[in-house]
């Protein structure tokens, strides 16, 4: 045991203290900070914040409409009688024309709001000629009220009212923020973990090593030390966007994006932990069974490539599934162990999905991480003082 945690400590504390893992981190951490505060880096470079002064060269009645239909869709817009750094001439009434003379550019959100304001008090000028009452006008801007029915499950021939299954936006950001969390670090430390393997075995340090320690023993005291850094590096992620969100006011931005919880976003969050730790483990576990196959840095590459491809398909299946996350293709491809960190959680954006399938998903996982590490202790065992160039040599040699 002591043998295991030194080389266990070791790899640990180098790992930590390496500018790679520094750097990642804060950057990852800084980008949350600047995540939670868009709002006002955006309201800094907007243009928009300057009240902008416009004379309107219109009759009374059109005032009267134009200025309060105006003010609902800009606020930062001010009618004044004169002095304006712009006029707006009504140049027609039937059909409405209008021309705007401007002292300098205006923003195109500016533009957009007067044209919808001139579009909507239009509109009211055409009510207005068709002598409509204003029960008729209302009746004319009513939502048609609609009813979804589904055919009841029963079978007695009924039909009761369809689940809503509209996506929330929070729980979106929150499963989008962790799929790519979880790509980057695997990326990162499954090419760290079979360098450390593979430069080890080339550079023939192995063979002393391994008078010491029993090569088992050797590799899983590795695999755990570079998933303890992973684990660590996604806690201080977590804790510095607690930090990030406790220090930022984040109600004007949560609601300029339209992002609110509902009963999904505490289990999203939690099962998203979850699946990315043990997507970590399991990538690395695989990683390091194929670095045991390497004897040359040359191969490195070569040897990567299922973890490489394998997290490649997991990340485009649960971004390219957002929008029909309860399709069956989706719902297969969730218990395929080696896309279900990415997968699974893509589910829970469906509002009726449960605890089960995400339970059977960590048994599925459990299950393949304790197969992958005991048979790459098994592989790293057998070949690690093999002297074979090629990894179908390393294979061949393993299974003699």
């Amino acid at each position: 045991m002591n043998k295991f945690m030194t080389t266990f400590n070791l790899t640990f504390f180098s790992k930590i203290k390496a500018k790679s893992f520094i750097f990642t981190t804060l950057i990852i951490i800084a980008g949350m900070f600047i995540a939670f505060n868009l709002d006002k880096i955006i309201n800094l470079f907007d243009s928009d914040d300057e009240a902008l002064m416009l004379e309107v060269d219109a009759d009374e009645s059109f005032l009267t409409v134009f200025e309060p239909t105006l003010a609902s869709f800009d606020d930062t817009i001010e009618i004044v009688d004169s002095d304006g750094s712009a006029t707006l001439e009504i140049v027609s009434t039937e059909p409405l024309q209008a021309e705007i003379r401007m002292d300098e550019e205006i923003s195109d959100t500016r533009e957009q709001n007067i044209q919808l304001a001139l579009n909507e008090t239009n509109r009211a000028y055409v009510l207005q000629t068709l002598n409509l009452s204003e029960a008729e006008i209302s009746q004319m801007y009513e939502e048609v009220p609609v009813d979804f029915l589904v055919a009841s499950e029963e079978g007695s021939g009924g039909f009761e009212a369809a689940s809503n299954d509209e996506t929330n936006i929070l729980n979106m950001v929150i499963f989008y923020f962790s799929v790519i969390l979880m790509f980057i670090i695997i990326i990162s430390y499954a090419s760290q973990i079979a360098t450390e393997i593979a430069n080890e075995k080339s550079s023939r340090v192995i063979e002393m090593i391994v008078s010491s320690i029993r090569p088992t023993q050797h590799l899983m005291a590795k695999v755990f030390a570079m998933i303890a850094v992973s684990v660590l590096q996604i806690v201080l992620i977590t804790i510095g966007g607690l930090i990030a969100f406790y220090f930022s006011d984040t109600t004007e931005l949560l609601d300029q994006f339209g992002l609110e919880a509902n009963d999904q976003t505490l289990k999203i969050i939690i099962y998203c932990i979850i699946f990315v730790i043990l997507g970590l483990i399991l990538y690395l576990s695989v990683s390091a069974m194929l670095g045991s196959f390497i004897n040359r840095m040359e191969d490195l590459q070569q040897g990567l490539m299922p973890v490489t491809f394998l997290s490649m398909i997991g990340y485009f299946i649960a971004l390219g599934g957002i929008s029909f996350a309860d399709n069956i293709a989706v719902t297969i491809t969730s218990y395929f162990p080696f896309f279900t960190p990415f997968v699974m959680p893509l589910r829970l954006l469906v509002n009726d999905t449960g605890h089960a399938p995400m339970i059977i998903g960590i048994v599925i996982m459990i299950i393949t991480i304790i197969i992958t590490l005991l048979l790459a202790g098994y592989i790293y065992k057998r070949s690690v003082l093999s002297t074979e160039s090629g990894i179908m040599k390393n294979i061949k040699r393993i299974r003699k």
